[in-house]
């Protein structure tokens, strides 16, 4: 996997240069926590493609990647598939990476990260704070210890957000 890894490490890199691979570690991390993947490459490969989101179906690059990475066409096949069904997930594999997702975003580091965007929508860190305090929505597809991580990092930014408002 680490070729893999580092034939992507350039699709991850932004406009301005920072690079989004430590997104993909921590959610795979988390996915892992979520997931017993015992060896199941498939699950490696959608933790390492899946924030390209429809990356792999644009013209030739499933191919190009199949030959830099001697990974074959149908494995990337079933790995594009599953990228597409993050939204309503259907395997236990895909549960954990698309619940990892949702609750990396949950917690302060996704506050963090929605505050650099207030701005540029025209809004202010008392108006994001105020936003943030509705209650968190729980997939139905969740298994018990996403919940259990998923409200965890909501009260954390919860708490966050009442400073914030404390403050004002």
């Amino acid at each position: 996997m680490d070729s893999v890894a580092a034939y992507l490490r350039p699709l991850y890199q932004d406009l301005d240069g920072v690079s989004r691979m430590d997104d993909v570690e921590r959610i795979a991390r988390i996915a892992r926590r979520l997931y017993d993947a015992d060896d199941d490459r498939e699950f490696e490969l959608l933790l390492l493609f899946h924030r390209l989101g429809n990356w792999l179906d644009k013209v030739g690059n499933l191919t190009r990647t199949s030959l830099a990475t001697s990974i074959g066409e149908a494995q990337l096949h079933r790995v594009a598939a599953s990228i597409r069904r993050l939204d309503q997930p259907e395997t236990d594999a895909e549960r954990a990476v698309a619940a990892a997702a949702i609750i990396d975003a949950a917690g302060v580091r996704g506050l963090a990260e929605r505050l650099t965007r207030a701005r540029r929508e025209g809004l202010t860190i008392d108006d994001v704070a105020r936003a943030e305090l509705r209650e968190v929505a729980v997939p139905e597809w969740f298994s018990a210890e996403a919940r259990v991580m998923l409200m965890e990092r909501a009260e954390a930014r919860h708490e966050v957000c009442r400073q914030i408002l404390g403050e004002s």
